[in-house]
């Protein structure tokens, strides 16, 4: 049998997911954080500038005034650089809030709403995926994102200073992104499968945690302890080979941030020796190096953030997504009361039969009518159907011979009892 789900309930994805909206909304105050990232990005070459002239200026001329007017200048360069990156912090930590304020409400309806939709989209854990998006949203893994567009111009600095250097670091620049894309491979399916026996473990106590009476007066905690223990102990050696590759990855990524300071020294040293450049020019080199793979070590020892925040985005998704189609009149005056029934088919998954086949009838106002059945005749699915709560029906539900479904539930639920 085919099902169809109940138009008044079916889960509709629009054009553009709801949780886009709102991050899109953002655009503005990332924008903001982008430009104070050029600035601090542009800033972060003065290091660089200052050992040039230091080197082959200060030193070659022994000119007093020329090094307390370079430092005096270098220290205004650092005064902004620090305040660009507190207020890009700052803006970000607020963002971090308005997000939140901005979420929280669609995010609490939704984990309600979505227990109406017969699709896995843990409602529970709504809120634990939101924390996880905001976090990285504001977290030092969006200014990997900001910082590592500013890499080609490091690079043509460095290609200044001397092409060996900027050769050098574009070589470097490609080991450290093949790491990061390692990590990603390796990190994104360890990370579901450990996220998935954690989830499971967790269901099965909270399952058995709803029947805690029964449990223990009948003696069965021993047992469901060594079964949950199971679950645990699957879980923890998940978690631990994640953190075993995870932790491969950061290695292999210190190590060739370490040979790249070294490399790039001697590689300097050797120009310095055949008198291409300048002891100035070797050690600003080394820094502007340093400094330009900086954003790829950050985005690989951010890449267990990212994935837990791309899973939550995803999640987040699929939640608010859902929303219930028809709903969109009020109810403006007290209904009469008069129920009809036509035709009420209700289905649940898992089951071929229906619980509920051709059910007709009427229920009239001022009358009390009683439905008998013994348990499991589907009851509890009538009353639900009624209500417009169960998720997969079909069939005509009409209060005063208007379609129930149709109603908002803030208008129509003052005068339900359930």
């Amino acid at each position: 049998m085919s099902t169809v789900m109940n138009p008044s309930i079916r889960g509709a994805i629009t054009q553009r997911n709801p949780l886009t909206e709102v991050l899109f909304a953002f655009k503005r105050e990332f924008i903001i954080v982008g430009i104070f990232s050029a600035v601090v990005n542009l800033l972060m070459l003065t290091p660089t500038l200052y050992m040039l002239q230091v080197f082959d200026r200060v030193l070659h001329g022994q000119s007093l005034t020329t090094l307390i007017v370079v430092s005096l200048i270098t220290l205004f360069l650092f005064a902004m650089m620090a305040f660009a990156e507190w207020a890009r912090s700052i803006l970000l930590v607020r963002t971090g809030v308005k997000l939140d304020q901005a979420l929280s409400k669609k995010v609490f309806l939704s984990s309600f709403l979505s227990y109406l939709n017969p699709s896995e989209s843990e409602p529970s854990k709504a809120f634990g995926y939101l924390i996880a998006l905001r976090q990285f949203m504001t977290g030092n893994g969006v200014f990997a994102l900001f910082d590592s567009p500013w890499l080609p111009i490091y690079i043509a600095v460095l290609f200044l200073l001397h092409p060996l250097l900027g050769w050098l670091a574009i070589g470097f620049s490609v080991i450290q992104v093949g790491i990061a894309w390692y990590g990603y491979q390796v990190g994104r399916e360890t990370q579901l499968t450990s996220d998935e026996a954690q989830r499971t473990a967790q269901k099965f106590m909270q399952s058995k945690l709803r029947n805690i009476e029964v449990l223990s007066s009948m003696g069965m905690l021993a047992p469901l302890y060594q079964r949950w223990q199971g679950l645990q102990f699957r879980a923890l050696l998940q978690n631990g080979s994640t953190q075993q590759r995870i932790g491969l990855v950061s290695a292999i990524s210190k190590f060739a941030r370490y040979t790249q300071q070294s490399a790039s020294l001697a590689a300097g040293a050797w120009l310095v020796i055949h008198g291409e450049v300048s002891m100035g020019a070797m050690i600003a080199g080394n820094v502007l190096m340093t400094r330009a793979l900086a954003p790829i070590d950050l985005l690989v020892s951010s890449w267990p953030g990212f994935l837990s925040s791309k899973d939550a985005y995803t999640k987040l998704s699929v939640l608010m997504a859902f929303k219930v189609a028809g709903r969109d009149k009020v109810l403006t005056e007290a209904p009469v009361g008069r129920l009809k029934i036509e035709g009420l088919q209700a289905r649940t998954n898992g089951r071929e039969k229906p619980i509920l086949d051709g059910v007709n009838f009427e229920a009239f106002p001022g009358m009390a009518t009683v439905v008998l059945g013994p348990s499991g005749s589907g009851k509890s699915t009538l009353a639900r159907a009624i209500l417009g709560i169960w998720p997969d029906y079909d069939g005509k539900i009409l209060l005063d011979d208007q379609p129930i479904a149709q109603w908002t539930r803030e208008s129509l639920g003052v005068h339900l009892g359930y």
